[in-house]
């Protein structure tokens, strides 16, 4: 089915329970009630209510760090926390929670195809109650995303893609948001399209849609797009083996990924992204056993100077964490505010401690 007629289905049916969504390691749960959306959760890091709201500009990394610790201790819902703590108010919570439900999946629009089931049954009571949804206009967003994300491609071929600033029309231009001027900001520091995404706690469709509005005013343009992994009709299984494995290894699922490229290895013996992934994920494998051992409770701090940094060979990941260390938060504060996969935060502390980057703060 295709998803639009997915959720007329269960809106024209009248259906109560959980539409489940997945996709690779990523599995979504949309919770109906009558025929009514009104809430969801995701798997994905940057799908969880705290990395949404950091993106909406609603809380700061320092507030979601302080309502994770309250979380820890008195186990609640983080809306719960957030709005004891007046971080936001009830209202806005809600209205909050219904956008990032509404994003959640709109994002599904843009999977070339997926699997789905659906549990018949009232929700859990713990999950949070939001406004219900208008699911046709749902639909309709939904379907005018997908059109857009083949124009984004059309612009932006790669998630590799970099990008120039115009320095003339930012001279002239007027009326820049404040989250505009942050996403320039991350192109003058060279940055890529998916590593934007990243600084911005964000899916990609939403760091690509920001770049094409300033791309679209002339402020940037296209420095560099490295062409990704691409194959011929003949070789799907090939290219659906690379794409699960890439996926699975980026949710901190290693074994699973090292199945998949080594079954890309079997139909192609000389695949260098399959080799590469391989090898990568050895390194990892290798590290993950030290990597759990390190105390979560020490506070690293820098033993480079700032202005060094940007010299280092690091990937985005290993740049996002390494930004976070602050000399204060401790690895257990900086894990639970990175929207990665607890075990690859850990494996990349690991990394930079054993190369002399950071140290335990005495």
């Amino acid at each position: 089915m295709q998803l639009g007629d997915l959720l007329q289905w269960c809106s024209t049916t009248l259906k109560t329970g959980t539409l489940r969504l997945s996709r690779g390691p990523i599995e979504k749960l949309f919770f109906f009630g009558k025929g009514r959306l009104f809430a969801s959760r995701s798997s994905s890091p940057r799908e969880s209510l705290g990395q949404f709201l950091i993106r909406a500009g609603h809380i700061t990394e320092e507030h979601l760090f302080k309502a994770l610790i309250e979380q820890d201790r008195v186990k609640k819902p983080l809306g719960q926390i957030l709005v004891t703590a007046e971080v936001i108010t009830q209202n806005a919570l809600e209205e909050l929670l219904q956008v990032k439900t509404a994003e959640a999946i709109y994002d599904c629009f843009l999977w070339s195809d997926g699997d789905f089931s659906f549990d018949d049954g009232a929700p859990p009571d713990a999950i949070p109650i939001a406004l219900p949804l208008d699911l046709t206009g749902v639909i309709l967003e939904g379907s005018r995303r997908t059109d857009e994300w083949r124009r984004i491609h059309d612009v932006f071929p790669s998630r590799l893609t970099t990008f120039t600033l115009d320095r003339r029309a930012m001279e002239t231009c007027t009326e820049l948001s404040e989250e505009g001027l942050r996403v320039l900001g991350l192109v003058e520091r060279g940055m890529n399209l998916a590593e934007i995404a990243l600084e911005l706690h964000a899916v990609e469709f939403y760091a690509a849609s920001r770049l094409l509005v300033l791309h679209e005013r002339g402020l940037l343009h296209v420095k560099d797009a490295p062409t990704e992994i691409d194959f011929d009709e003949q070789v799907t299984d090939l290219r659906t083996k690379l794409e699960a494995g890439a996926a699975l290894f980026n949710a901190g699922e290693y074994e699973r990924a090292r199945t998949k490229f080594e079954g890309a290895l079997a139909l192609d013996p000389q695949n260098k992204y399959a080799r590469l992934f391989t090898m990568k994920i050895e390194r990892v494998m290798a590290d993950l056993p030290q990597a759990k051992t390190l105390p979560l409770d020490v506070v690293p701090r820098l033993t480079v100077p700032l202005e060094q940094i940007a010299k280092l060979e690091l990937d985005p990941q290993e740049g996002f964490v390494l930004s976070r260390v602050n000399g204060e938060w401790d690895i257990e504060s900086i894990t639970k505010i990175c929207p990665m996969a607890e075990q690859e935060v850990l494996i990349i502390f690991k990394r930079l401690f054993d190369e002399g980057v950071i140290e335990v703060a005495g």
